[in-house]
Formats: structure tokens, sequence, C-alpha cells
């Protein structure tokens, strides 16, 4: 090798190592506004009272929709043995649409939604809902109570929760703890106010949720996420590790340098020796796991770049935002439903009752979230994604994480290590998918209780990394 090589061989072996050690540097946490304004108009002194709130929908408002609702649908016939691969099909949403305008009993349904208490608090400029289920403990005098604050994500909203509630505030078989628990629905869902300035994302809203527990009474609390809850748990305890005290998340993802490379060389090294054989099939072959986010993610690219063109029709009529949210509680909860006629949705056994489904719809109707819940994306994939990323910062808080085998990503132990260096319980789920907590609220819960258990019975810390 002449001499001039050998020098830019040297400066490009330098450079790479350079930019391999700066990837190892620990960035400082993102600064963020300690007293942002995201309500209309300018900054002003906000009203902290936390007030008792019920879920009544205003009678002028149902009949609105049930007027809707009646419009004779306009739907093009699917394509022959099609199913649910392109989509909800006509065929199936014209039947969920006939129950809904036949069967379905909001106000019977908003009486199951009030059966805990609602409340809301100004935060920030905005009146942010949540609901509070309390402890029972009944006889039981041993059990410790612990503050659990449950994060949805998108379909979704605190309607998920109902189902595994009672599982964590009643004592349980072999558990120690009962939870009073807290359930916000996020900045422009359901009943909490949207933001009306650009940049409230996800590190916005662990600080809003921060505030609102330090209101409650709670400096120090668990916490349990997925879809958007899981970023936003992760977001909370790496940004806050003196107030969380343990996170469980059901989605498994992390960005980090780390990952991504122990990933690429897993594919191309003999089996076993990056990843554990058994936890290979939940993210290689890459193809068929990138192909999988592709085709089931194109709705993230829409809400991130053009919110308000698909929140404009989801807020117009029910039977749309119906079919955007149907097909996704199809497709999320398992991928092979979308080889049946009816993508699983009418089937006996499927695992979420649709009336549950419709109660979340509503949600959604009822306070015009399409648009607003949409711009989430746009403001978490934007600029700030970058500028306020954590995807290098390592979270030291206890951590335990869940796999359902059907959700859309599961990352295995080793790679979700380089993010979570604190990871007290892994657990692989027998079943279930996206919307763990409507599909399986036993696992889940049952889950929730060992990962807090196992945490308050250990013995010494882990050893620092």
């Amino acid at each position: 090798m002449g001499l001039v090589k050998k020098i830019v061989f040297a400066v490009v072996v330098g450079m790479v190592a350079r930019k391999v050690w700066q990837l190892q540097e620990e960035p400082p946490l993102p600064t963020m506004d300690p007293n942002p304004w995201w309500g209309p108009g300018p900054w002003q002194q906000e009203d902290t009272a936390i007030r008792e709130f019920q879920i009544n929908i205003s009678e002028t408002d149902i009949q609105d929709m049930e007027t809707r609702l009646a419009l004779p649908l306009r739907l093009t016939p699917g394509l022959e043995k099609a199913h649910f691969t392109y989509g909800i099909n006509a065929e199936t949403l014209t039947s969920i649409i006939d129950h809904w305008r036949n069967s379905y009993d909001w106000r019977q349904r908003e009486a199951r939604l009030n059966q805990y208490k609602h409340f809301k608090t100004r935060i920030e400029g905005l009146d942010i809902h949540f609901l509070r289920a309390s402890a029972n403990v009944g006889n039981n005098k041993d059990v410790k109570v612990l503050p659990l604050m449950l994060i949805h994500g998108w379909p979704g909203s605190v309607v998920e929760f109902y189902r595994i509630l009672p599982l964590l505030t009643t004592p349980q078989p072999g558990s120690a703890v009962v939870f009073e628990v807290i359930c916000p629905s996020l900045p422009g869902y359901g009943f909490s106010q949207g933001s009306a300035k650009q940049g409230l994302g996800h590190l916005e809203t662990a600080q809003i949720f921060l505030k609102l527990m330090k209101r409650l009474g709670y400096d120090k609390f668990y916490l349990q996420g997925g879809d958007w809850g899981a970023f936003i748990a992760t977001g909370m305890a790496t940004m806050y590790p003196e107030n969380v005290l343990g996170a469980h998340l059901n989605m498994i993802n992390t960005e980090t340098p780390g990952m991504y490379l122990k990933m690429f060389l897993g594919a191309v090294l003999p089996s076993g020796l990056v990843v554990d054989k058994e936890d290979e099939h939940k993210i290689y072959p890459l193809s068929r796991l990138y192909s999988l986010i592709l085709r089931e993610t194109g709705y993230l690219h829409i809400q991130a770049s053009k919110p308000d063109t698909i929140g404009a029709a989801l807020d117009q009529h029910p039977v749309s935002l119906a079919a955007y949210f149907l097909e996704k509680f199809s497709t999320l909860t398992r991928e092979s439903f979308t080889k049946l006629p009816d993508g699983g949705l009418l089937q006996e056994d499927f695992p979420i009752p649709l009336d549950d489904i419709l109660d979340n719809i509503c949600l959604y109707w009822f306070t015009k979230s399409g648009t607003t819940s949409a711009r989430f994306y746009s403001e978490n994939l934007g600029y700030s994604f970058i500028t306020k990323s954590l995807d290098r910062i390592p979270c030291r808080v206890p951590v335990g994480l869940t796999a359902f085998p059907n959700e859309l990503l599961n990352l295995p132990r080793c790679l979700a290590a380089h993010k979570y260096y604190d990871i007290v319980t892994y657990t692989d789920q027998p079943s279930g998918g996206h919307f763990a907590a409507m599909e399986e609220p036993e696992l889940l819960a049952a889950d929730v209780h060992r990962f807090i258990n196992t945490l308050l019975t250990r013995t010494k810390p882990p050893s620092p990394k």
C-alpha cells in the first residue's frame, strides 16, 4: 500500500472510530420548558383545582350521531378473496354499522364508563382528563397499596383499561400489592383538551403527566403502558428517575445505535450467536419484519405528515372513523386475521367484545378527537424527533417487559437491554396482541403484579453498567 493510501486509510479508520466513540457517549437530557402554555392565546395563571367530571353526552350529540349513522352507506364491494388484506371490507363494515344502529346503546355503555370516577384538571393551559380506580383491599390488610398510572395509545383510550382495572385494584393470588390506578387521556384524545400550539409530543406529555401525579399527591409512582403509552412511560422514567419507581411496558421497542448494530449483525452471523435462538423469530428474517411494519404503518406516515387531512374525514362521519379504527383492531390483534372474510371482528372468539370497540370509537367521535389525536404523530415524528431524542440516553429505572406474540414489534431482551439497563422481568406471553389490556387482561395484570412484587423483594440493586 502506498504512503498516500495508508494515510487515507488511517484517516478513514480514525473518523469511523471517532464516530463510534461519539455514539457511545451519553448525551445530556433534552432541555424542556418547565412551564409551557399549550392552550389558546398567551400564557395565563391557571386554576389547578381538580374537578370531578361525569361522562354525559348531550341528547343533541347522540341524535346527531344516529342521524349520520342512518344515512345510506356508500361502500365499494371488496375484491374477490381479498378479505382484509386491502383493509376493512364493505360486507363486514355493513354488518358492524347495522349492529351500531340497531343494537348498541350508548346510554347503557355510558353508565358502564361512569362506574369509575372521572376528573379534569388544568395543566399547562389544557384540561387534562383522567379516571381514578381506587384500591379495594377488602379484609386483606396485609397488601400494600401503590400508585400506578396506566397510559394508553392510538387508536385507544382509557376505554382500553376497563377489563383490567378490577384485576389491579383488588387483591390477587400470590401478590402482596394492589394499586390506586390513575388513567389519564393523552392531550387531544377523548376528554383531554388538544393543544392549540405546535410541539406537544410524548416528552411534553410526560411532563404533563408528571405534574398530574404530583398534583394528586404522588411524588413517586409506577407506570404501565403500551403503544404511545410505552413511549411516554419510557420518557418519564428516563427524564424523571427520581419520581418513577418502575415502568412496565407491553410494547418493546428501542432505537439505540447499539441495538441496531446488534440486530443487523444477528441477521448475518450464525444463528444463536447474537440473539438467543428462541428469540430469533421475534425479529428475523428482517425482510419479514420490515415488510410487516411497512404494510401496517401506512396510517403513521399519513398522520405524521398531514394529520389534519385525515382528521377532517375522521371527524366528519362516524362510519369513516369506524372503518379507520376497526381495521386496526383486527390486524393489530392478530396479523392472520387479514386472511379471514370478516377480519376476525365478527367471530365469536374474537378477543375484544365489539361493543367495547364501539365504546372507544364513540369516545373519539363525541369528543372530535380524530384530528387532535392524529396530530400527536406529527409532533412526535417531526423536528423534535431528532432534537429531543432519548434514544442514546439509558433508562436506569427498573422495568418489566412483556412480549405478546401478536404485537407488531417485540424486541428480544438482549436488544432491549441497550436502552433499559435494569430489566427486572421479561415475559413471553402465550397469546395476545397490541391491545393487550382489552384482549388478555388477566395475563397483563398478572405480569404487572409479578414485576412489582419481584421489584419490591429484590435484596440488592443491580450492578452499575
